[in-house]
């Protein structure tokens, strides 16, 4: 829940603005049952894999690489190709992530530029607290929901979609919290981790989109917290969040750092090391090589300066890849070769090969009706986003 309850889940009542009040309820539902579907291919998939590399851990890059060493021999030859791609989209996601929190801490600070306020708290709640007077107040306000619509145009869906998923998106912390557990197993039980984790945070994200929207209607902004009051207590509930999403950025940028830093770097510092043979240079070399890649996640803010519309093109865009793609790319190329395998064995009953061919071709439907739906949803999201760009800065 710490993972993915921050500023995307503040930005769905701007959602359920540009889909509807029913629109945006139903969307929330669906992509969390999804989400939660993707989530799952992965960690059957990581747990497989895992076993047969004597339980070694698996991040995201790595989970690809394993998928596709252990498919089909044509398959085999792309597996760099297919690790370097996941993690140019992990890096692109965090950078969006990070530039999201650029955004998202000026507006707030603007806002509170001119209010003082002194509150502690110990950090790693301040995020799961802090909802709930912002939720007592949106309960508490009067609602107007006849005059809503309950859902818009295809541009409008489209967009909130984007801003859904990128709330949504947990994926890149998903395995290396599996990889932590104590008893992997409790992950994919009935009442395990994963289900009980996105049911709530399901809940919570409707629930926050719901009243937020139908309390403020369409004068909603692109953080239910920018439409609170400007007194005391709700100027230090902004003063927090803020501060928390501040200091939760080196932690967003961790994953930057690890393979656009850690992997490239060495290459890049053996260059410096010709020209320059201390290692004093080399090391200050290395922090503006840091400094560099922050400073692209803040050009994308500079970029993109309002979160009702940077949110949902990082969604629509490597959201949509890591969270629907990816996994069923990664679940067809680990399974389907030993499900053919196994209906190809000599020996076995009819009616075992019947089963096996029903679970091939269940497997085949879901993951590619994901991948379409996917696509579907990138196309039609990035569209409607950059016409949202455009209309709003000519």
């Amino acid at each position: 829940m710490k993972g993915n309850i921050g500023p995307g889940c503040l930005s769905l009542p701007a959602a359920f603005k540009q889909a509807g009040v029913w629109m945006g309820f139903g969307l929330v539902f669906v992509f969390g049952i999804l989400t939660k579907l993707s989530m799952q291919q992965l960690v059957e998939c990581s747990q497989y894999l895992s076993r047969k590399k004597d339980d070694i851990p698996l991040d995201y890059g790595d989970l690809m690489l394993e998928a596709c060493d252990n498919s089909f021999e044509w398959i085999k030859k792309y597996k760099y190709f297919a690790k370097f791609t996941v993690n140019a989209t992990i890096v692109a996601l965090q950078i969006g992530i990070c530039g999201v929190y650029f955004v998202f801490i000026s507006e707030h600070l603007k806002e509170l530029t001119e209010q003082y306020s002194n509150f502690t708290a110990p950090l790693t709640t301040y995020l799961l607290l802090l909802f709930v007077p912002i939720c007592l107040y949106l309960i508490r306000t009067p609602h107007n929901l006849a005059q809503l619509p309950w859902k818009t145009d295809f541009n409008g869906i489209m967009t909130a979609s984007g801003s859904i998923l990128y709330a949504f998106e947990g994926q890149a912390i998903l395995l290396p919290m599996e990889n932590k557990l104590k008893y992997p197993e409790d992950m994919l039980s009935s009442c395990g981790v994963l289900s009980t984790g996105m049911s709530l945070i399901t809940i919570i994200f409707a629930a926050c989109g719901f009243f937020g929207f139908i309390t403020y209607g369409h004068d909603v902004k692109g953080s239910i917290t920018l439409n609170l009051p400007n007194n005391v207590e709700f100027s230090i509930v902004k003063l927090c969040l803020t501060m928390v999403v501040f200091l939760s950025f080196a932690i967003q940028f961790f994953v930057v750092f690890f393979v656009v830093v850690d992997l490239s770097w060495p290459t890049v510092r053996q260059y410096f090391s010709t020209k320059f043979s201390t290692k004093l240079l080399s090391n200050r070399y290395e922090y503006l090589y840091r400094i560099f890649c922050v400073f692209i996640a803040m050009s994308l803010a500079i970029g993109i300066p309002n979160l009702e519309e940077i949110i949902p093109l990082i969604g629509v865009t490597a959201g949509i890849f890591m969270a629907f793609i990816y996994p069923s790319l990664i679940d067809t190329m680990t399974f389907l070769p030993i499900l053919l395998q196994k209906y190809e064995k000599v020996g076995i009953t009819l009616s075992r090969k019947r089963s096996i061919m029903i679970s091939i071709i269940y497997r085949m439907i879901r993951n590619m009706s994901l991948i379409i739906i996917a696509f579907f949803a990138c196309g039609g999201g990035l569209y409607s986003t950059i016409l949202e760009l455009v209309q709003g800065h000519s």
